[in-house]
């Protein structure tokens, strides 16, 4: 099996770190290739079947997956196979993610199904409708002529015009519901409770009672699908939330505490060490001046 890698991002998008691809007619690929950035791919009509890693699974019109940094893939038996890649590289976009983690979809399309497509055979993947799928090309042509344009500006643009896309699809897949999609969207909507509910003083019994699960169940599933216990994982979300505070605010350390759901500056303090290496203090130090 052979696989190649695609060139530096930096020469890839230039610029701006997102880049449309319309592809009319994709041809059946000899070898995979893989990337350092994200991909979100639309199949806007055809059929084939889509290579990743050592699993291949039949794609169609509608098909909407997300292509994590470093993933190999390909195409096979394409059969006037037209898609759409987006490309984007978050570590340089760094837009705000907002309240988007509150949406079950975007958890299911961009954090679990590439995660456990093996597994599932890409029974959850998202497919659109018609009316669906004719209104994220919509916001694909926006997204497309903000970039062309290369206007003043265009850079902030484009990234909302991202952003929209991504909030529809996510909308899009946690209203859909198939036998399939059930037990998958049911851990969906347990990361988008804790995304919303991180400053409460949440157990794992609260976790369990929200899936759904017994706690066996749960603590298996979260460290398969997250590689971390339900715990850990609140633990590095209150620190991710705390490292946005120390970016954006000016409050201090022990009402970003408050905040964050941790019970003092000192508990805080700790855990911001032992996740990001350094005191929140030093942190905030090192952010440059504006």
């Amino acid at each position: 099996m052979k696989t190649k890698k695609v060139g530096n991002i930096t020469n890839i998008f230039k610029t701006c770190p997102i880049m449309v691809m319309r592809v009319p007619s994709h041809g059946s690929t000899a070898e995979q290739h893989r990337h350092n950035f994200q991909e979100l791919v639309i199949i806007v009509s055809g059929k084939g079947k889509h290579w990743v890693e050592n699993e291949i699974y039949s794609i169609e019109t509608g098909d909407v997956f997300a292509i994590l940094g470093d993933m190999k893939h390909g195409y096979l038996e394409t059969n006037n196979l037209f898609l759409i890649n987006i490309l984007y590289d978050m570590r340089q976009i760094n837009f705000p993610l907002a309240d988007i983690g509150t949406l079950p979809g975007y958890h299911a399309l961009f954090q679990l199904e590439p995660k456990i497509r093996s597994q599932r055979k890409f029974q959850n993947r998202l497919r659109l409708s018609v009316e669906q799928l004719t209104e994220a090309l919509q916001l694909v042509a926006e997204l497309e002529e903000e970039l062309a344009s290369a206007k003043h500006g265009h850079y902030f643009f484009a990234i909302s015009h991202l952003m929209r896309l991504i909030g529809f699809l996510s909308r899009c897949y946690s209203h859909m519901e198939t036998a399939e999609s059930r037990p998958f969207q049911q851990f969906s909507r347990l990361l988008g409770y804790m995304e919303k509910n991180y400053a409460e003083q949440l157990t794992v019994k609260d976790l369990t009672r929200v899936a759904r699960m017994s706690q066996t169940s749960l603590m298996r599933t979260f460290k398969q699908l997250m590689g971390r216990s339900p715990i850990e994982y609140l633990i590095q979300l209150k620190i991710s939330k705390a490292r946005q505070l120390l970016r954006r605010t000016d409050l201090s350390i022990s009402e970003i505490a408050t905040q964050t759901g941790f019970c003092d500056a000192n508990y805080l303090a700790r855990q911001f060490r032992k996740l990001i290496g350094m005191s929140p203090r030093k942190f905030r130090d090192q952010i440059p001046v504006r």
